[in-house]
């Protein structure tokens, strides 16, 4: 089904968009640091750390650009781990079984999350329309990055893979493709965002053992962008309503645990538009959900 129509949106809501993933992935790092503060002797160990976590959030909502840059993150990064290693010399193992290294390793992978999305934020801020071109194989590794850094969170609860013959029962199986008439994929600068994004759905929405398959072609003066499960689904009903600010399926309110606002297809939908592109969503009950999105090149100057 192709959406259509207008999207219809407050300024507030569209600065929300803008910061949501960011905020995020700031909503990670604070919730794992409140876990390891619930299976510790030393939890104060961890207070300065949340503070300046949640103090950085606070910028982005806020898109205050005086706080919210790479040098308060390398801040935030320097005082989490002098925490992390304090804890570590006074309890290694937690409470839960789990070790304060094991926490090390998954805050280096959001940290480094962060970081590019930081600097993709900077540009965009700086020419917000801007199209930007990268080497495929730089997007592919970027990309790879990404799906480490999903599994490193999950602390064990799955795996991605990207070899079917790999595939155990609680694996996800991703693949992955890009071609071009090029050697290069260019796009918006938010659309890498809106990748993520609707990638991170993808497997949220997708139980274990699933399969994700993503797509991206560059040809003919259009960009397209293709992400397909095997989830739960939309409702038939919903498929419109779904892109509206926090709307979240009626299905999956119950089932799936979120730190996301439910805004993740309605920033899809409002960079699409932005853009003069087209956007289908295609879904079925509990076999899967297909989301496409089409872009024209912009015209030469």
């Amino acid at each position: 089904m192709e959406i259509r129509g207008e999207l219809e949106i407050s300024e507030e809501e569209i600065d929300q968009l803008e910061m949501h993933s960011v905020i995020n992935v700031l909503s990670v790092i604070s919730s794992q640091l409140q876990l390891i503060q619930m299976n510790t002797k030393h939890p104060e160990i961890l207070n300065d750390s949340i503070h300046a976590t949640s103090e950085l959030a606070t910028a982005a909502r806020k898109q205050n650009q005086n706080k919210f840059r790479e040098s308060v993150l390398n801040d935030l990064e320097k005082k989490l781990f002098a925490a992390l290693t304090a804890l570590e010399n006074k309890q290694p193992l937690l409470n839960d079984g789990s070790t304060t290294a094991e926490y090390k390793g998954i805050f280096k992978e959001i940290l480094n999350i962060i970081s590019i999305r930081v600097n993709e934020l900077t540009k965009r801020w700086e020419n917000p329309d801007a199209w930007e071109t990268h080497p495929i194989e730089e997007f592919e590794n970027d990309f790879r990055k990404f799906f480490h850094a999903l599994e490193k969170n999950s602390k064990g609860k799955y795996r991605i893979i990207y070899n079917i013959a790999e595939q155990e029962e609680k694996d996800y199986l991703v693949q992955f493709k890009i071609s071009s008439d090029t050697t290069f994929i260019t796009m918006p600068i938010v659309l890498k965002d809106v990748i993520r994004d609707l990638i991170a759905n993808a497997r949220k929405y997708t139980q274990p053992g699933g399969t994700i398959t993503v797509g991206i072609s560059q040809k003919e003066g259009k960009l397209r962008f293709v992400v397909e499960d095997n989830g739960y689904g939309i409702p038939e009903d919903e498929v419109n309503e779904i892109v509206k600010f926090g709307y979240r399926g009626s299905n999956v309110k119950e089932k799936v645990r979120t730190m996301g606002g439910g805004f993740g297809l309605t920033k899809a939908w409002y960079v699409t538009r932005k853009f003069g592109g087209r956007m289908w969503i295609n879904s079925e009950l509990n076999r899967g959900t297909k989301v496409t999105i089409e872009l024209p090149f912009p015209a030469e100057k």
